[in-house]
């Protein structure tokens, strides 16, 4: 019982200060720049809100389902990363169509490989694997 309530307070937390880049990238612009910019960055704004829903599901959705069954989590790390390269593709768009320089597909890549990589982590610790991975590293680097 205290794992579940671990993973819901982690879960808790990291929703409580969360959203999209999409919406982070709304946010962060000037209305004048959306104003000026047209139809396409007015278009391109509005699509952040269907980014930080799909977040917000992610982020309750996949501790539960990792908890209901330890098989999903190729499936639930390969959607959310997914859903993280769609999200950060399209924030990338809307700079650009609000004219402002668009991400880098580098650095798009580099931050949703760093979020999986972070998510195989605490999944491994929310299932009590840490110690089981921790000794299959110190095995491998001998």
């Amino acid at each position: 019982m205290d794992k579940l309530a671990t993973i819901i307070l982690a879960s808790a937390l990291v929703v409580s200060g969360c959203s999209s880049v999409s919406h982070q990238t709304a946010r962060d612009m000037a209305p004048e720049q959306i104003a000026v910019s047209g139809e396409s960055c007015s278009e391109a704004v509005e699509t952040a809100s269907s980014h930080d829903e799909l977040k917000w599901g992610r982020m309750i959705a996949t501790p539960v389902l990792t908890v209901a069954s330890a098989g999903l989590i190729p499936a639930l790390l390969g959607a959310n990363a997914a859903l993280d390269y769609a999200d950060r593709k399209n924030a990338s768009q809307m700079r650009e169509a609000c004219g402002y320089a668009p991400l880098s597909n580098q650095r798009i890549l580099a931050d949703v490989a760093t979020n999986t990589g972070i998510s195989m982590g605490l999944t491994a610790i929310d299932l009590g694997l840490g110690s089981d991975v921790a000794r299959v590293q110190a095995n491998s680097s001998n």
